[in-house]
């Protein structure tokens, strides 16, 4: 039987694989938008344009370009907290999910009124994100990348030349920013495409936000359960990335299959555990009064958040059992 969670997740990864293919005539695009989105902690972010020169536009065009030759000969596999994509994969996720970018994406439609960005009253070293808006073909895009303290090139004492055949000369006045080659996501409509997860979930705060929804699932799905150590445990799972990335998998059962729920009670794993002690995870006591035991060893952290994300592969084809270290959503047989 396939559920309707499933099928809604058909119909919006084929709006994702058709906005990917979308990206071919891109391969030959121009930039005719430039944002610079600069930050402080607990502040709002300052986005602000700057407008490329004949003599640069060439150079910026290369990079939306190689990104779009790039990504559209990617596979494409759904955002999943827990899984990072192999080569020839890009994620993909909504653009809703993620306010800021959403918001970039949203400005760079129309530079006209926005204020141009002045180093004069804005500091370099502040600068998040840069996202050049790329059209070719009736196809427009948007490319963000990610802008590092490193890329700033900061005065000094030293005098840089530049060496010409015959010729030494000094480079214009100004600040110099240096834009990377690679980018850290493509827009195109309403699907966000990038191939870095980690890095994704840095630069657009989803880290915060995974933190909160796993400390509500993490009490939810612990309610009812007996696990010594529960506190350390808590505090473990929101202050570990790879944590997260479970915890947000488990949510997602939980939302989606009522019998991956109704699997998570004391007596089933127990039962589970009994017949599966190759899940090393300890159980003391027994009875009513067994309870499953958090060691915070590096060893064994993840043994009983792995029982909980039922973290484990049965081959159909050789009746062999694997221990899965990450896997992408049930496929959705009842």
């Amino acid at each position: 039987m396939t559920l309707a969670p499933e099928a809604e997740e058909n119909a919006r990864r084929g709006t994702a694989v058709a906005a990917l293919a979308s990206l071919a005539p891109l391969a030959e695009a121009t930039v005719s938008g430039v944002m610079l989105i600069a930050g402080q902690r607990d502040q709002p972010p300052d986005v602000s344009q700057v407008v490329p020169t004949e003599r640069a536009l060439p150079a910026l065009n290369d990079v939306v370009q190689t990104a779009a030759t790039v990504f559209v000969d990617c596979e494409i596999i759904g955002y999943e907290p827990a899984t990072s994509p192999a080569d020839g994969q890009v994620m993909w996720i909504g653009v809703a999910a993620v306010p800021l970018l959403k918001s970039i994406v949203e400005e760079s439609a129309d530079l006209a009124g926005m204020p141009v960005f002045d180093p004069a009253r804005s500091r370099l070293s502040n600068l998040q994100l840069a996202a050049m808006r790329a059209e070719a073909d009736g196809t427009d895009a948007v490319f963000v990348q990610s802008l590092r303290g490193s890329q700033i090139v900061a005065q000094s004492s030293k005098v840089g030349v530049i060496i010409r055949r015959g010729v030494i000369d000094l480079p214009p006045r100004g600040q110099m920013l240096l834009f990377s080659r690679d980018v850290a996501v493509v827009v195109v409509g309403e699907i966000a495409f990038f191939r870095d997860r980690a890095g994704f979930q840095r630069l657009f705060g989803y880290l915060a936000e995974l933190r909160q929804r796993a400390d509500a699932t993490f009490r939810s799905v612990t309610a009812n359960l007996r696990i010594a150590g529960l506190d350390q445990m808590a505090a473990a799972v929101t202050g570990s990335t790879a944590m997260l990335g479970k915890m947000a998998s488990i949510q997602r059962k939980l939302d989606q299959y009522p019998q991956y729920r109704a699997a998570l009670t004391m007596p089933k794993l127990l039962e589970f555990l009994g017949v599966h002690p190759e899940c090393e995870v300890e159980v003391a006591g027994e009875g009513e009064a067994a309870q499953l035991v958090y060691h915070n060893d590096p060893q064994h952290r993840f043994k009983i958040l792995k029982l909980l994300d039922d973290d484990y592969l049965r081959s159909d084809l050789t009746a062999l059992e694997y221990d899965a270290n990450s896997k992408s959503a049930p496929l959705g047989r009842a």
